[in-house]
């Protein structure tokens, strides 16, 4: 068959990220022309490499970022010319949403080419629905058709040289948002054109599966590519909640699904992830969480020529009574590490030689100053001793004299145990930076008891902003949202690449850079340091992950539980029901703001002129309808909190008054 073949590319920055080209080159094995259009500008690099795939010059369209894939399509076919399109058997129309594929398309077209009975044909199908939202609203049907998804549609000569065909894209209606995207043209084409005679089909059928949310290529990526043979993964999966579905395996399962069982190479997902996807998305979709056992060694997966990095230990001390414990967890480094200590006089540098001496040697004590604490000491005085080394850990006392005392302990316990738990368990670690060469950070988990308990959900705190412009000042080109929260290891102690954190320590810093004692609580350089590392790493083409001891997993998951368990209980505390946990979590919100919406509801029916009075009705609309933010649930929690707690003290206290009475009572029957 001779086939042609309209490809849509969007990128923010114009810029082709490997896997784009890897497609053009699949689809360039079974069409003989390809027509790349582009929604917006292009990157001089970009352009090059796209005329490798191209017939001539001319079939690379650059438009106006106007009317989404759809119009990008119109653009395409017009280009051709439905004259033209009279040459081709096929023509495909695809876009650059998809990973893959991970199987061979020739092998795909051969088994459809056999069908030709078909007038189009596509990947995946979508079953049709009727539930009322922005895609039925702008859909002339009032629903959704059963439809083929349109990141890959092909068109047989038959259905191109019919007039439905033409007419139908001569009069694509503007399309402004994704909604009007699927409702004014894919959930509307596979019907218009099957009303006209044609039949078509999909590659991969899930029609008889009963769900709620049929879009498997969003839900279950990894049971389509192990039971249906799908070859792409769709990018919007790493940004997709799952969990009002399922328990969120299905992304982690089909990344190492094609890592393990296909020849696609996964460094390319990496790339795009790394350089256009938020960390807090990427992080949760492939649950990088490790896991690592404290009483074994596991067995080394060294199968791609990767060798066991050569790793140090850094650790910073001002508290000399700390050198005892820092020695008894530098004992765990395994043989031929190298151990440095930092601290700020020489009157330190001996009681920590001292503590050593009977545990393990040191390779250095550095005297650093006590100006921007474990951050200076790090990327001042330790930055050029670092570059010698492939993985690094990095630790410091968690001693807080100006905190809960108890809550710092709790805080230490955990930083100690998940970067130094055992002998076996640094081992482990050791290998996992051999194994997985994309990791650039190992993490803390984050703390969340007694003081802490505002941490998750809440990581940026008052540092956005300065974390954003230190960001700006190294250079970083990563996206950085207050409302997608940071991988970091609060705290400041944590594994790393030193090649990951490059940027960071090529930069000329002083100590004079940082700020004097005494430091604010919060929103210093320090804090935004603290923050900062996982980005540098993203830049540099590595991922941040989180890491604890099994032993330590035991007590996080207990944690956990409780700690949902009390959200939970407040949820169903007026005894509704739920379907999802987003249900439950908005409804908590809507309660907590009810004062707020009863003043502003005050407000607004006074007196006031017309476009005010709009305006404020606007306001209210947004922060107490549908489309409320993450931000705005954020604070919205933080209001239910902290009524909720009042409204546990006032219980107890009504508890402690009738419990003598009840006693009472008891003491005059007997």
């Amino acid at each position: 068959m001779k086939r042609a073949a309209i490809f849509v590319f969007y990128d923010n920055n114009g810029i082709c990220d490997d896997y784009v080209a890897y497609y053009l080159g699949e689809i360039k094995t079974v069409c003989e022309r390809l027509v790349i259009v582009s929604n917006g500008s292009l990157a001089p690099e970009t352009r090059d490499r796209f005329l490798e795939y191209t017939a001539d010059q001319s079939d690379l369209r650059v438009r106006e970022n106007k009317g989404f894939d759809a119009w990008g399509y119109r653009t395409g076919l017009m280009h051709i010319g439905f004259e033209g399109l009279a040459e081709y058997d096929e023509v495909l129309i695809a876009n650059d949403t998809v990973f893959g594929p991970v199987y061979p398309l020739e092998t795909i077209f051969s088994e459809m080419e056999v069908r030709d009975e078909l007038g189009f044909w596509g990947m995946t199908q979508h079953p049709a629905y009727e539930k009322e939202d922005l895609v039925t609203r702008n859909n002339p049907y009032g629903y959704a058709p059963e439809h083929l998804q349109t990141y890959f549609v092909v068109f047989r000569k038959a259905l191109m040289e019919s007039e439905v065909f033409e007419r139908f894209w001569r009069k694509l209606l503007p399309i402004d948002i994704y909604q009007e995207a699927v409702g004014k043209f894919e959930t509307i084409m596979t019907k218009m054109f099957s009303d006209e005679g044609f039949s078509w089909d999909s590659f991969v059928r899930t029609d008889d599966a009963a769900t709620d949310d049929p879009n498997f290529t969003l839900y279950c990526p990894a049971t389509m590519l192990r039971e249906h043979r799908f070859p792409f993964l769709k990018c919007r999966v790493f940004k997709q909640d799952t969990l009002t579905l399922n328990a969120g395996d299905q992304p982690r399962d089909a990344f190492d699904y094609i890592r393990n069982h296909t020849k696609y190479d996964t460094d390319i997902i990496w790339q795009s992830l790394l350089r256009k996807f938020d960390m807090c998305d990427y992080v949760k979709s492939l649950s990088l969480s490790y896991v690592l056992p404290r009483d074994c060694v596991l067995e080394p997966d060294l199968s791609k020529g990767r060798k066991l990095p050569k790793v140090a230990l850094f650790m910073h001390i001002y508290y000399p009574e700390s050198a005892e414990l820092a020695a008894e967890l530098a004992s765990r480094m395994p043989y031929g590490a190298d151990v440095y200590v930092s601290t700020d006089t020489e009157d330190k540098a001996w009681a920590v030689r001292a503590a050593f001496r009977e545990k393990r040697s040191l390779s250095d004590v550095v005297i650093v100053e006590n100006r921007g604490r474990s951050e200076s000491a790090l990327i001042v005085g330790m930055a050029e001793i670092a570059q010698r080394y492939d993985a690094v850990c990095f630790w410091k006392e968690k001693v807080s004299k100006q905190v809960d005392y108890h809550a710092s302990l709790g805080w230490g316990y955990k930083i100690d145990d998940a970067l130094l738990g055992s002998e076996a368990y640094v081992e482990n670690i050791v290998q996992l930076f051999a194994s997985e060469h994309k990791l650039g950070m190992l993490c803390v988990p984050e703390p969340f008891h007694a003081i802490y308990h505002w941490v998750p959900g809440h990581e940026w705190a008052a540092n956005f902003e300065n974390t954003v412009a230190l960001a700006k000042t190294l250079e970083l080109n990563v996206p950085m949202d207050k409302d997608a929260q940071p991988v970091c290891s609060f705290g400041g102690a944590f594994w790393f690449r030193p090649a990951a954190l490059k940027k960071l320590f090529d930069h000329p810093w002083t100590y004079e850079d940082f700020p004097e004692e005494p430091l604010p609580i919060d929103a210093s350089l320090l804090h935004a340091i603290e923050r900062i590392y996982p980005f540098v790493c993203q830049d540099a083409g590595y991922y941040p992950a989180i890491v604890m001891s099994d032993k330590y997993a035991s007590l996080e998951y207990t944690n956990l539980r409780q700690y949902l368990s009390i959200f939970t209980y407040s949820a169903l505390y007026a005894g509704h029901e739920f379907d999802d946990y987003l249900q439950s979590t908005d409804y908590v919100l809507a309660l907590s703001v009810r004062p707020i919406r009863a003043l502003m509801k005050r407000v607004i029916k006074r007196k006031m002129p017309r476009g005010l009075y709009v305006a404020a009705l606007g306001a209210k609309r947004v922060i107490f309808g549908p489309d409320r933010g993450v931000a705005l649930r954020e604070i919205k929690f933080r209001m239910f909190r902290k009524a909720y707690a009042r409204q546990l003290e006032k219980k107890l206290r009504r508890k402690k008054k009738a419990k003598p009475r009840q006693d009472s009572q008891n003491s005059q029957n007997q």
